[in-house]
């Protein structure tokens, strides 16, 4: 484990101090607002960095983190540099609940960002909204993200609903699939791909084939995949996230069954090919955001890169673009808000976030005060000799 991952164990969870900003003050209880002091602002977030999705957690840490070096180093955000405190989560939502205890209660956070996981954040918003700490850019699609409306909590990640129902329709109408079967998550992230295929296809007159779920952390996928084919459906839509993704693709292929597989973004990452190599060729997915082997590679990404490596000793994986996306969202939204940081001027300052982009090929960002959905625009890749290739424009329903 290299230093960046080292770990210090606080009260039974694992806490990853990650900004590296020593000597800064404590903030908190004397601080007009949580979390803000002088010099500082303090964020946090709970991730999955032991547990099934840690290979997204983790990059998505990594993310975060270079976004705030790139921030501090380039004078932080009026005068305030930023420090980020991530918990392990395990991806397990009575875990996500601890950490976010910790981190809004005990480390008195200002607002908690691109926290992952549909359930794990489902279970801990509740803490977060009651407390006042702003919701920011969690990293799951799930609707709960920005509806029922909250003015504390604004969302980066494009609905599973409008992802699924975009690529069902594009299965029936295009690619003229007949026969529609799901394998989905036994939690909040599958209930949200099987509700939106069961929608889109009753608005085509059609129904779901064959329907099979399987709980959080599985391995094996031979039953599930054995059902599925004996219901003979020519295209599965999987509400799995990585390793999910490759081990279903992996089970079918070793079966001799090629039929299509199409997942959300939650299974759009490079990691999925590295677990599933050759079988997950042909795999569609929906994205907001190109994976880092197909996007142009401009000087500003290269400078990037070389950040990335320079700082882990290693390349990236896609899920460090979301995590550096949302960081510099936060970082977008807090210097419009002004040198008087509060919930309040930041809510105000995000509300005026307009066509917001990166230096990565992705969808750009806009809010308002009634819109909490920063994008909705979103395109259809397929792996394509080991890369995940744009093949659509934005897509709908």
């Amino acid at each position: 484990m290299d230093r960046q991952r080292r770990s210090l164990l606080i009260g039974g969870t694992v806490t990853i101090l990650v900004a590296g900003l020593s000597g800064m003050p404590a903030v908190g209880a004397g601080a007009a607002t949580q979390g803000v002091s002088d010099e500082l602002i303090l964020l946090g977030s709970h991730q999955d960095l032991s547990g099934p999705v840690a290979s997204l957690g983790g990059p998505l840490r990594e993310g975060m983190q270079l976004a705030v070096d790139d921030i501090n180093a380039a004078g932080g955000i009026h005068g305030r540099k930023l420090r980020l405190i991530v918990e392990d989560s395990m991806f397990d939502p009575k875990r996500a609940v601890l950490a976010t205890e910790k981190l809004v209660r005990q480390d008195k956070v200002f607002a908690m960002i691109a926290s992952l996981g549909s359930a794990t954040v489902q279970a801990s918003m509740p803490v977060m909204l009651d407390a006042g700490v702003p919701v920011l850019f969690s990293g799951t699609p799930a609707d709960f993200n920005y509806t029922p409306f909250n003015r504390i909590k604004f969302a980066l990640n494009i609905p599973y609903g409008e992802q699924v129902r975009s690529m069902v329709k594009y299965a029936v109408d295009t690619m003229g699939k007949k026969r529609v079967g799901v394998l989905y998550q036994d939690d909040e992230t599958g209930h949200n791909v099987l509700r939106a295929t069961e929608q889109q296809l009753k608005a085509q007159g059609m129904s779901i084939a064959e329907k099979v779920s399987y709980k959080r952390g599985a391995v094996d996928f031979s039953s599930q995949i054995a059902k599925l084919r004996a219901a003979d459906v020519d295209v599965v839509v999987l509400g799995t996230i990585i390793r999910e993704t490759a081990a279903a693709m992996m089970e079918a292929r070793k079966l001799g069954w090629n039929v299509d597989m199409m997942v959300t973004n939650a299974g759009m990452n490079d990691a999925v090919v590295k677990i599933g190599g050759k079988a997950v060729e042909g795999l569609y997915a929906m994205t907001q955001f190109l994976s880092l082997n197909a996007q142009e590679q401009t000087p500003e990404l290269k400078a990037l890169l070389e950040r990335f490596h320079a700082k882990y000793g290693k390349s990236p994986d896609d899920g460090m673009i979301y995590g550096y996306m949302a960081m510099m969202l936060f970082a977008e939204g807090a210097n419009k808000a002004g040198r008087e940081l509060t919930v309040d001027t930041l809510v105000t300052g995000l509300e005026s976030v307009s066509d917001f982009k990166t230096v990565f090929a992705a969808s750009p960002v806009s809010f308002s005060p009634s819109e909490r959905l920063g994008t909705r625009q979103a395109m259809l890749t397929q792996v394509r000799d080991g890369k995940f290739m744009q093949i659509t424009g934005p897509l709908s329903y």
